[in-house]
């Protein structure tokens, strides 16, 4: 196991209340360095040239075994098929030709790290920390691999760069391998231990009364949720050698045949009412090229960028991005007069949507991001921030009749882009984060250079929404919601879609109206509580075959693969404290949620990160104390990455756009009568809904910039 963090080394000055309350000083989770003894430097030191090069000659035969069984399955037909279960998980990570590339050179590297470790330290009882310290200085040899890897450092490379990690690795061998399950329980029992049908019951009853939630947080919240990650974060899936996707449960939804396990399945397993194992695919993350060419442990490559730049949308490579525009005056594709969002094609349809080959797929949207169907909250995200763009574009193009298209797509996009923001670390953080920690982040200043996303937001921190989402939208769009809240009645309720039904398969008849619907009922539809229990229509909690993936498990199993710490060194640091046994825990999680823990998790220490952090409670903010420290670190580095991005000569096209915020961009872009003054909170006393009418008679951009 990897060497143990000593908290006091980590110098996060943090001050906590009772709740875990975070007041933090300093944003930083400065890291540890390792240094190997003498003896071991001295003894790896004398392996010879030609050793080495015969390590990475094993690394890639290795690879070459690992594709003869790649055409043994493909023979067998051992693959993703379309509109399967599977299909669905692969559209959430699904890799682009760069990663398959970067990923296959990192692998490479890794199997012969793997060789030089197994062969000189586990023979000669070097631990692997002192091993994997010396690796990671040494320089791969002279030889092919060493020139694709320095080819690939030296490309364009936005985005497709490694996840950073706020603290050493968890692995069992401190290199990749997983802890299983006699070490941990399985990803998919805890899952099914903390779904609680009565919660959601509970949650259903809640949404349609006005209660006296001193927060009422809306799910406009949660959405934008979403689409931040979508920009910050995509883990992939590795594939085959030929970009083939990777299966590791039959058709059944049953484990395989062990002739048929590909070595990069790690599957969530659970045995049904009848013993037999229900399978849910689960394929080991893309691997990442460090900054320079040496051997060393796994890190796992991150398919976005590290800053909010509305990559989801416009795409970071350049053939994303061309796929995106219409290059005609500056604008975005799009379809119904400018409505929706482009549809995609017959031949990347199945890169978008998991429609089977049976099915009527008669919708199926394309953005710059493979999640964009996610579900109907995601689909108009980034619909909103489509429209914004050819409105800015159109009246770029009527002010400055001179400009060409590319000068007006750029304006119009760094426009957008500014606007989005704004929003986003000026509105929606203050609610996630609450107000005095958003401010900290906003002062936080440091010496370090911007970094990219850390590991713990990208697979654990940055999903807190998932828990909040419900299992249906109910029709909250008309007049009738305003005054039964106004009288304290129950509101009347009629669904818009459930979720289960929407996932990457949209089925709803999509329309200007359509859309406008589902905003105002977000606007007025009341945020589940964040707990450690995820709504049916996301996790499968059944001991029967299951029809849809499990999200939570998902999650978990992903934190043991990117070699997540367990949950309570995240909390020590962040909150300050000492944890040392199952009580500690109750300062932060309510009590029956820590039994609930205790019946599943043999171990207090071995709480998973993404577990232990929805399940805090939360005060003055969305999420609770350890989650707000590992997105507040996050944030400080993004807004210090967007001030050092800041040109000058872009400030006046900026300026003319600086009073649309959140309230007058869906007003902008939509047909919404009006919207609550704070666009996160559902109307109340002190958050009043304002008309649209004021917004769009106002001039939003000015004549002559």
């Amino acid at each position: 196991m990897g060497q143990k963090v000593n908290i006091f080394l980590i110098a996060v000055v943090i001050t906590v209340s009772a709740f875990g309350i975070i007041k933090a000083n300093k944003l930083e989770f400065p890291q540890p360095r390792v240094a190997p003894k003498e003896e071991v430097i001295s003894y790896l030191n004398d392996i010879s040239p030609s050793q080495w090069k015969d390590f990475v000659d094993s690394g890639i035969e290795s690879i070459n075994r690992q594709r003869r069984l790649e055409e043994n399955l493909l023979r067998s037909d051992i693959t993703v098929q379309n509109g399967s279960i599977s299909h669905i998980q692969l559209l959430d990570t699904l890799p682009n030709e760069k990663s398959r590339l970067d990923s296959d050179v990192a692998l490479k590297i890794l199997k012969a790290t793997l060789f030089v470790y197994n062969s000189k330290c586990v023979s000669h009882g070097i631990n692997d920390d002192d091993c994997r310290a010396f690796l990671e200085n040494k320089s791969l040899p002279d030889c092919t691999l060493h020139a694709e890897c320095d080819k690939l450092l030296h490309s364009e490379r936005h985005g497709h760069h490694a996840f950073r990690r706020l603290l050493p690795r968890h692995y069992k061998d401190g290199f990749h391998e997983m802890f299983g399950e006699n070490d941990v329980p399985a990803a998919w029992s805890i899952s099914m231990a903390l779904y609680d049908r009565r919660e959601e019951a509970a949650a259903k009853a809640r949404s349609n009364t006005n209660t006296n939630d001193n927060r009422n947080l809306n799910l406009v919240l949660v959405q934008f949720a979403q689409f931040v990650e979508h920009d910050l974060s995509k883990p992939v899936s590795q594939s085959m050698s030929n970009g083939a996707p990777i299966e590791c449960c039959n058709r059944n939804q049953n484990n395989l045949q062990p002739r048929f396990n590909h070595p990069l399945c790690a599957p969530i397993l659970s045995k049904d009412k009848y013993g037999f194992p229900n399978c849910l695919n689960y394929v080991r993350s893309a691997l990442a090229v460090g900054q320079n060419c040496n051997f060393g442990a796994a890190e796992q490559l991150n398919q976005a960028t590290g800053f909010l730049d509305l990559s989801q949308l416009y795409g970071f490579t350049a053939a994303a991005a061309l796929k995106m525009r219409t290059l005609n005056k500056g604008t975005l594709k799009s379809t119904s007069n400018g409505d929706l969002l482009p549809l995609a094609t017959s031949e990347d349809g199945h890169s978008f949507c998991a429609w089977g080959s049976s099915e009527n797929a008669t919708t199926c949207f394309a953005a710059g991001d493979s999640r964009v169907n996610n579900n109907p909250y995601s689909i108009l995200a980034y619909t909103i921030f489509m429209r914004n763009h050819n409105r800015i574009a159109a009246e770029l193009a009527a002010r400055h009749k001179s400009w060409d298209d590319e000068k007006l797509f750029h304006a119009a996009k760094s426009i957008n882009i500014d606007i989005y923001r704004r929003i986003i670390m000026d509105e929606w953080l203050t609610e996630v984060l609450g107000a005095e920690l958003a401010a900290e982040v906003h002062a936080t200043k440091s010496a370090e250079q911007a970094a990219e996303v850390s590991n713990e937001v990208g697979v654990a921190a940055i999903r807190f929404y998932l828990s909040m989402l419900p299992n249906v939208l109910h029709n909250l769009a008309d007049n009738e919601v305003q005054s039964a809240r106004a009288s304290n009645n129950v509101l009347p309720l009629t669904n818009l879609f459930e979720l289960e039904d929407e996932i990457y398969k949209p089925q709803l008849e999509y329309t200007k109206n359509k859309l406008n619907e589902i905003l105002k009922s977000l606007i007025h539809e009341r945020a589940m509580k964040m707990d450690a229990s995820y709504v049916g229509a996301i996790v499968w909690h059944e001991k029967t075959k299951p029809t849809h993936a499990d999200v939570l498990a998902f999650d978990i199993q992903r934190g043991r693969d990117h070699g997540l710490q367990p949950y309570y060194k995240y909390l020590q640091i962040c909150s300050n404290t000492t944890i040392d046994s199952w009580s500690d825990y109750e300062t932060y999680i309510p009590r029956e949620l820590v039994d609930k823990l205790k019946s599943v998790y043999k171990n207090w220490s071995d709480v998973d990160l993404i577990i232990g952090g929805i399940a805090e409670r939360t005060v003055n903010s969305t999420i609770g104390p350890t989650f707000s420290c590992i997105l507040a670190e996050q944030f400080a580095k993004i807004h210090q990455r967007h001030q050092q991005q800041h040109s000058p000569a872009n400030a006046a096209l900026l300026d003319a756009y600086s009073s649309i915020n959140g309230s007058k961009l869906l007003c902008l872009n939509s047909n919404v009568e009006a919207v609550p003054r704070n666009i996160f909170r559902l109307q109340s006393n002190s958050n009043r809904l304002i008309n649209c009418n004021e917004v769009l008679q106002s001039n939003t951009g000015r004549q002559g910039n």
